[in-house]
This record gives C-alpha cells, sequence and structure tokens, in this order.
C-alpha cells in the first residue's frame, strides 16, 4: 500500500509540472514604433527679429526625400537678410537654401546642414502634414513651421454614353437620301478677341522718361526710402495723365529657382502698386506682371550687375 501511496503522490506531482509547463506563454520583442515620412514638398513661414528687435515672419520653402529613417533634401529661410539669428549658411544661401541631412525618430526629427551640424541644425516635431521647430542655438529664437503641400488629383474624365441598343422586333430605320450639295459660302470674317481689359500685353505699353524704376535688395520686395521718393515723382506724373495706364514689371537677379524668381518679381510689382494706389492712383488703371531672371539689363556675375537687374519697371500707354 505504501508503495502503490508514493507512485501516485509522483504521478500527481509529475501531472502538475506538466500542466504548469503547458500554460506558459513566451512573449516576443514588442513592436518597433512606426516613424514618420516627411517625404514631399513643403511651404510655411519662420518667425524671428531682426536686427532691431523687431518680429518678422517671412516664406520659408523644403523639399525632402526620406529613405527608412533618413533622407536628405534642401531648406530655404527667405528675406533673411537682417535676421541675425539666422546661421549665416542659411541668410548667404539666399532663394536656393541649403543641402540638408536629417534623421527621424518616431514623430521628432534632426536636421542638419550637409557639410556639417555647426552650419545649420533645427529640431521638428511632426504632425501629420504639419512639421514646426526652432534653429538649435539661435538667439533670438528662429521657429520654423512648414506644412506639406498636396499633390494634385487628377480628375477622371467622364465615361462616354453606351450606343443606342435596338431591339431585334424593330427593323433599322432607311437612311436618308443625300441632299443636293449647296453651292459653298463665302467664308465670313473673324472679328479678332477683345483684348481682356484687366491684362493688357505687355507689347502694348512704352517706357517713358518721367516714370522711373526702383530697385531692391537681394532677396526682398520692400520699397527703399530712396526709391519710395522715386515712386512719389511716378505718382505726380500719374496723377497728371489721368488717360495713361501703367504696367509694372517685377525683376529679379539670376540666383534662385525659376519659379521662386517669378513669385518674387511678382512681390516686387506688387509692392510698387500697393504704393501707387496708397497714394492716391487709381487700381484699375495699374496692372502687374513678372519676369523674373528672363529679361536681366545686365549678365555679369558681379553684384554691381545683380543690382541692376533686381528691379521694378513702370511703362505706360493710352486708354
Amino acid at each position: 500500500m505504501r508503495r502503490v501511496g508514493l507512485l501516485l503522490v509522483a504521478m500527481g506531482l509529475v501531472a502538475s509540472g506538466c500542466a504548469a509547463r503547458t500554460t506558459t506563454t513566451t512573449m516576443g520583442p514588442p513592436p518597433a514604433p512606426a516613424i514618420v515620412d516627411i517625404s514631399g514638398k513643403w511651404v510655411g513661414t519662420w518667425q524671428g527679429y531682426d536686427a532691431q528687435g523687431i518680429p518678422r515672419t517671412e516664406d520659408a520653402t523644403a523639399d525632402l526625400l526620406q529613405q527608412g529613417s533618413r533622407g536628405s533634401g534642401r531648406i530655404a529661410l527667405h528675406t533673411t537678410g537682417v535676421a541675425t539669428a539666422v546661421p549665416v549658411a542659411l541668410r548667404n544661401a539666399g532663394l536656393t537654401g541649403v543641402r540638408v541631412d536629417f534623421q527621424v525618430s518616431r514623430s521628432k526629427v534632426v536636421m542638419r546642414h550637409a557639410l556639417g551640424p555647426r552650419l545649420f541644425t533645427a529640431d521638428f516635431t511632426v504632425e501629420g502634414d504639419r512639421m514646426s521647430g526652432y534653429v538649435r542655438d539661435a538667439k533670438p529664437s528662429v521657429m520654423i513651421v512648414l506644412t506639406r503641400l498636396k499633390p494634385a488629383v487628377p480628375i477622371a474624365a467622364a465615361p462616354p454614353p453606351p450606343p443606342p441598343v435596338l431591339l431585334p422586333s424593330t427593323p433599322p430605320a432607311p437612311a436618308p437620301a443625300p441632299a443636293a450639295p449647296e453651292p459653298p459660302k463665302a467664308p465670313e470674317p473673324i472679328a479678332a478677341a477683345p483684348a481682356e481689359p484687366g491684362r493688357p500685353e505687355p507689347k502694348e505699353f512704352a517706357e517713358v522718361a518721367e516714370v522711373k524704376p526702383i530697385y531692391f535688395d537681394f532677396d526682398k520686395y520692400d520699397i527703399r526710402p530712396d526709391d519710395a521718393k522715386i515712386l512719389e515723382a511716378n505718382v505726380e506724373w500719374l496723377k497728371a495723365h489721368p488717360e495713361m495706364l501703367v504696367l509694372i514689371e517685377g525683376h529679379c537677379d539670376p540666383r534662385g529657382t525659376p519659379e521662386y524668381n517669378i513669385a518674387l518679381g511678382e512681390r516686387r510689382a506688387r509692392a510698387a502698386r500697393n504704393h501707387l494706389i496708397s497714394s492716391g492712383v487709381a487700381a484699375d488703371r495699374i496692372s502687374i506682371v513678372s519676369f523674373g531672371a528672363e529679361h536681366p539689363v545686365c549678365t555679369e556675375e558681379t553684384e554691381e550687375c545683380y543690382a541692376k537687374n533686381r528691379r521694378a519697371i513702370f511703362l505706360v500707354r493710352p486708354r
């Protein structure tokens, strides 16, 4: 009996040990946290202060490509000439911006100048299609806020209507007999389409000596004090000649991408237009157009030559 009891106890211990082992589960490693992908074109603003402590908010752009947790691209802060807190590398780059490398950790992005972090480093936080952060070690602080551009979605063309179906019991209608051909008619003269009144063609306008051009600093569209005096003289001539329309052309030097130069030229022309309007010239007399860097007056690669190309010129014609 004692042997039978010991045997039963041993069997119970073995059974309980097996049960314990069978209920034990092995936990695998936790999944790696997902990281954001910041590939694409971004637009937004940078916010900081100029040398006199006046707050500034100007345009910013970025074009980035990410592979895994790393990537590269280009970032540009516009109109940074008087913002001493902006790194020198970014200020000297102007509209073309600088090459950058970046590393992504979940929703955090560290972006550095491609030639070294001492030239430029910024820390960003990404929330969907919005990315914001600060330039590292900038005093006073420089904040950058960017929004990713959505790609255009093409609109699908409507499918053609299905052909009519003839029932078997309905015979097709007989084709009509061909009509006798009519004698050919003389072609009617085609009237030329009227020009759009608000946007006359530049070739219709001409420069006059009394209405002088104005010039701009690099990467800027602000009216300088000396050029404001030139604009006031232009205003007086236009007020004395109310029958004249005026076309303002915005131009840039060749630094910068063609797309940005077109936009900058338009800002320069619009700044001149707004000054004329605020001085009493009727808005419906003024049109603007931008040629970017397409029509330079000087082609040498010198600062003196670049300064001649950063301009807004005024052309006039009778109504």
